[in-house]
């Protein structure tokens, strides 16, 4: 676990050779946008101690399939989604099927933090036409040393603060979600606004070779996390809160809402907006961070954990994503 007091001596120690007065300053900023956003901690692997991200996603996708009463054999198709990976190419599935001592179909989703979301309306599509009866979605969300540490570390100016800070709230893990054919099928809305897809970007080497001149995109360079965080939520909160009144006029006949977690303080003034006090989850940025596109099912865990979260409660998975995309599914747990 890495507190924000932890970062904020990982920035001091970065730092050293700069002015100690500028340096406190510096820190002190970082340290109330922590708090302005509700950032606590979050969970990154352990390298020093041999910890690894496949070895985690390996453990989730044998605990998500004992959970559902299977064994690895049962599944027949599994989709890898998300922003962490280490493949470009085969599918990094196929690695994890391999793991799992099986022969099944696997390909891989991305979309940003819509990625998992995406992979549930595939997952559906093919279960409806029985395509596949068992399928296992995972994401192995572990970027922080490929795309970031410790350059994140660096002093910034105000300016490069308002796209760099975001990096220092991302989180790590690993979910694993099973999902079978259901008579109750789930509604999924999208709404994508291509206009924005600047504002939150991570690029690979090449990148200008694959989109118009803009310099926004690629501001911290390849395999930094460019992400401007306060026209991001205002764009965000905007978008998202107009999708959400014109699907659902009334939001009383909803028991529970996931969005994507990027702020704490911007979940909150959404749910204020749109009526649905603390049935919208906000509880996982401050203790994990930004997990990308397994902030939805690590909020669907905890929140069963603590009861938040039962079977038979109608659900609505809300999130927003780079892109910029907004999404809305609906559904029975």
């Amino acid at each position: 676990m890495i507190s924000n007091e932890d970062i904020l001596r990982y920035i001091r120690d970065y730092n050293q050779s700069q002015n100690r007065e500028e340096l406190e300053s510096y820190c002190r900023k970082i340290e109330r946008l922590f708090r302005r956003a509700g950032a606590q901690s979050r969970y990154v692997r352990d390298t020093g101690a041999g910890e690894r991200a496949f070895d985690l996603l390996r453990d989730a996708s044998r605990s998500a399939i004992a959970d559902a009463g299977l064994v690895p054999r049962d599944i027949d198709l599994v989709i890898y989604c998300g922003i962490g990976r280490g493949f470009l190419e085969p599918a990094n599935a196929t690695f994890l099927v391999s793991a799992l001592g099986i022969e099944c179909d696997a390909f891989d989703i991305t979309e940003a933090c819509m990625s998992w979301a995406r992979a549930l309306q595939v997952a559906q599509g093919f279960l409806l036409t029985r395509s596949y009866a068992r399928i296992l979605i995972v994401n192995a969300e572990f970027s922080v040393y490929e795309n970031g540490y410790p350059e994140i570390f660096k002093m910034r100016t105000d300016a490069e603060i308002a796209y760099t800070f975001p990096a220092l709230t991302i989180g790590e893990a690993a979910t694993a979600t099973v999902v079978t054919w259901s008579p109750d099928a789930w509604k999924f809305r999208f709404r994508t606004r291509p206009q924005f897809a600047s504002l939150c970007n991570l690029p690979l080497p090449g990148f200008r070779d694959f989109c118009l001149p803009d310099t926004k995109v690629g501001a911290n360079g390849v395999h930094q996390l460019v992400a401007y965080s306060s026209e991001l939520t205002q764009t965000a909160s905007r978008e998202m809160t107009s999708f959400v009144k014109a699907a659902y006029p009334d939001v009383s006949g909803i028991d529970i809402w996931f969005p994507h977690s990027s702020s704490e303080s911007a979940l909150k003034i959404m749910a204020t907006r749109l009526g649905v006090g603390d049935r919208l989850y906000d509880k996982v940025f401050r203790k994990f961070g930004n997990l990308a596109s397994a902030s939805i099912p690590a909020a669907m865990c905890e929140a069963t954990k603590e009861g938040s979260l039962e079977r038979g409660m109608r659900v609505v998975l809300c999130p927003a994503s780079a892109g910029m995309v907004f999404g809305l599914m609906e559904g029975i747990y």
